[in-house]
């Protein structure tokens, strides 16, 4: 993710739609989970982003480090490109049952609503700003 964007999204808007991305990937993550709480030796998954979203917000500098190729690393959590790779993974759980299974339904139900919540004010932040530009295109920048 770069810091010049274009003339239109600023950083963070850039930010905001990244957000929306990685929000998607952990509402699947998590209905995986409630689809499978009954299936036995299922291990829950997590998907945790916020952290790698966080380091690339805090960036101090106008602009993104030059590099001279894609395989160079800003830090342990972006690509050289600013994007952010964060994996799913298999949550520690402290409760197994006796199936073996980790999911914890009411758990995964909250997480799931967090994460819904999230993503509508990520989606009407977007929209505000599609918005404001549509009402300036259509009075002729006035």
């Amino acid at each position: 993710m770069s810091n010049t964007v274009g003339g239109i999204f600023n950083f963070s808007d850039k930010l905001q739609m990244e957000s929306l991305n990685q929000r998607l990937t952990r509402n699947k993550v998590i209905t995986g989970n409630i689809a499978n709480s009954e299936t036995p030796g299922y291990r829950a998954l997590g998907y945790d982003f916020e952290d790698q979203l966080q380091a690339l917000s805090g960036i101090d500098q106008p602009f993104s480090m030059k590099t001279s190729n894609d395989k160079h690393f800003r830090d342990s959590n972006t690509q050289a490109d600013g994007s952010i790779q964060p994996d799913v993974y298999v949550r520690p759980q402290e409760s197994i049952t006796e199936d073996g299974n980790t999911v914890d339904v009411d758990q995964e139900m909250a997480q799931l609503a967090q994460n819904q919540i999230l993503y509508r004010a990520a989606s009407e932040l977007i929209s505000r700003k599609i918005g404001i530009l549509r009402y300036a295109i259509s009075t002729g920048g006035r």
